[in-house]
């Protein structure tokens, strides 16, 4: 068996690892991470948005740099942003979830799974956005990246984390509600 190493292969191990990680560490925390995410998200953008406008606009640091590449200095800062802020905000948050266990196994490991997948999907299509240089904040439908442009033409994962990261951004909290009316209240 002959493995081809695509942009496929890679969301799936992506989506793999995550989900592993998500039964490792829980559905409470798998949904802290999910909230995290949707932190890093605006923090990443926001702050990105920002360094874009007034550090590297009309900076004359950047005339000065000359051949680096402002583009991608800034997918790189927003990606990293984002990065760090889930890590910082799920492992020293100030918060806890504590969703009351279903009432079986089955029931919880596949809530588990749920939100995994929902972790991943978010994670995973928010770092494809950053990576094709557009932002999340400005309207903005236009992969920007021409290396991210030729990933999206040769992956159709890629084009689908992508064409659909509003459903992808949408669907976690859509479970949160779902969720929110099952199972027994305290």
């Amino acid at each position: 068996m002959e493995i081809v190493l695509s942009w496929d292969l890679l969301v799936i191990i992506f989506f793999t690892v995550i989900l592993a990680y998500s039964l490792i560490i829980g559905r409470n925390q798998t949904i802290k991470v999910i909230i995290s995410t949707y932190i890093a998200v605006l923090s990443a953008d926001g702050i990105g948005n920002l360094v874009e406008r007034y550090l590297i606009g009309q900076s004359p640091i950047m005339t000065l740099l000359g051949g680096f590449n402002v583009e991608q200095g800034l997918i790189l800062i927003k990606i990293f942003i984002f990065i760090i802020s889930i890590i910082l905000i799920t492992t020293h948050g100030k918060f806890d979830i504590s969703m009351q266990r279903p009432g079986s196994i089955i029931t919880s490991i596949s809530m588990t799974l749920a939100y995994g997948f929902l972790c991943a999907g978010l994670i995973v299509s928010t770092v494809f956005i950053y990576a094709s240089g557009t932002s999340l904040l400005q309207a903005n439908d236009l992969i920007i990246n021409n290396a991210m442009l030729s990933v999206y033409r040769e992956s159709e994962l890629v084009r689908i984390m992508i064409n659909q990261y509003n459903v992808w951004f949408s669907l976690p909290a859509i479970a949160f509600v779902v969720s929110s009316f099952i199972g027994e209240e305290e």
